[in-house]
């Protein structure tokens, strides 16, 4: 049987904590394997790395298309990640989603 861990993701941050620390953050708290807390993490660190473009502007032609397409591939990073935290998500955690109607069209129930 594998063992799940309780944990609490701080969107705003992109960080996963054992334990809530600030009572300023908003934490989603879930209970993840490790491979799912893997999996997360791997969310985290491709939004943050579609929010920084290391290239630079003067080398790189602007492309509108390139910008639709960050975009969209930073919405779909940002439904998978409330997707992942809706599904391994406490009572609480699901409610909290559901009440910021992001997956409205996924989680009819």
């Amino acid at each position: 049987m594998v063992m799940k861990e309780r944990y609490y993701v701080a969107v705003e941050t992109g960080v996963i904590h054992k334990k809530p620390f600030d009572d300023q953050v908003n934490y989603y708290e879930i209970n993840a394997t490790t491979r799912e807390h893997y999996d997360l993490q791997h969310i985290f660190t491709e939004l943050r790395e579609l929010e920084y473009e290391f290239t630079p502007i003067l080398l790189k032609p602007l492309k509108e298309s390139e910008g639709i397409e960050r975009r969209e591939k930073q919405h779909q990073l940002i439904t998978n990640l409330f997707t992942v935290l809706y599904d391994l998500g406490t009572d609480e955690t699901k409610m909290k989603i559901k009440s910021l109607h992001i997956l409205d069209e996924l989680h009819t129930t």
